[in-house]
């Protein structure tokens, strides 16, 4: 069988440490590397489209990028006899074409990962260096992009985040293919059912006894540990990747208005998934 399983998530909603958890989980219930996490991601760097197409794509414009993607995502099912699983932070849109940049012909389903966007923005300040307030304005971007500059494609392709809401609500729909949608508190308060409820979603078959290893050895105390004594390729700025992971921390850290002013920009998506109730 070939095709493309997807983990997808809004960032800072909790993809790397599924990412670890699953890793763990094909080897065994083994122990992880952070800095050795094997599954790619459709954040994809130049080098990687460069490969999976035989040509460069630094040169060319955003817009031409994004119009390749389907044609990249249908390289990448076609040169592994094997389901692939990517991790993408994308949303989920339609090219000017027409054609899903995630086309339904080459997707086997996956899982998308959201988190309360008021704790999503706590971590997401942290992460970037920014202020609380910096972070509230680019998580309501309805078109915020990742390396939207020609110079850009250089080094990393753009991708389309949007907003918090669209990037949420584009994996809520059945279109153009089914997702598993799992919350990130349910995660943080259960991880051994949530990881056994998720492994089929992306083509596992579920094993208790690897699950509960796998969920042990991917704790965030481990995981700060291993960053703290060698840190981690995926950090970008200067505060440390993996934090405390707490549910509802946005009470005693956003101000009534901060917290009022993400209600207001994301209100209907939040209702639809429990979040104000």
């Amino acid at each position: 069988m070939q095709g493309i399983y997807w983990l997808a998530s809004y960032p800072r909603s909790g993809n790397t440490w599924l990412r670890l958890m699953l890793n763990s989980y094909d080897r065994g219930g083994a122990a992880v590397d952070i800095n050795d996490v094997p599954l790619p991601s459709l954040m994809y760097s130049r080098r990687f489209a460069d490969s999976i197409l035989g040509q460069a794509m630094g040169d060319l414009m955003p817009s031409e990028v994004l119009a390749l993607r389907p044609t990249v995502m249908r390289a990448v099912r076609d040169q592994s006899k094997t389901p692939v699983t990517l991790k993408t932070h994308d949303m989920r849109f339609q090219l000017p074409s027409g054609e899903w940049q995630l086309p339904a012909d080459v997707s086997l389903g996956g899982v998308y990962l959201v988190r309360d966007p008021r704790d999503v923005v706590l971590s997401l300040a942290k992460f970037l260096n920014f202020s609380i307030d910096e972070a509230i304005c680019m998580m309501a971007e309805p078109n915020h992009m990742l390396a939207r500059s020609q110079s850009r494609q250089s080094v990393q392709l753009v991708n389309i985040l949007g907003s918090w809401s669209a990037n949420v609500a584009s994996w809520l729909s059945p279109t153009p293919f089914a997702v598993h949608v799992v919350k990130y508190e349910d995660m943080r308060r259960d991880p051994v059912s949530a990881l056994a409820g998720i492994l089929p979603f992306l083509g596992y078959a579920v094993d208790r006894g690897k699950v509960h290893a796998a969920v042990t050895e991917t704790s965030l105390d481990i995981l700060r540990d291993q960053e703290d004594a060698k840190g981690f390729i995926e950090r970008s700025g200067p505060n440390r990747f993996f934090g405390t992971g707490q549910i509802a921390g946005w009470r005693s850290k956003l101000t009534p208005a901060q917290a009022a002013r993400i209600c207001r920009d994301h209100e209907p998506v939040m209702r639809q998934l429990g979040y104000l109730d």
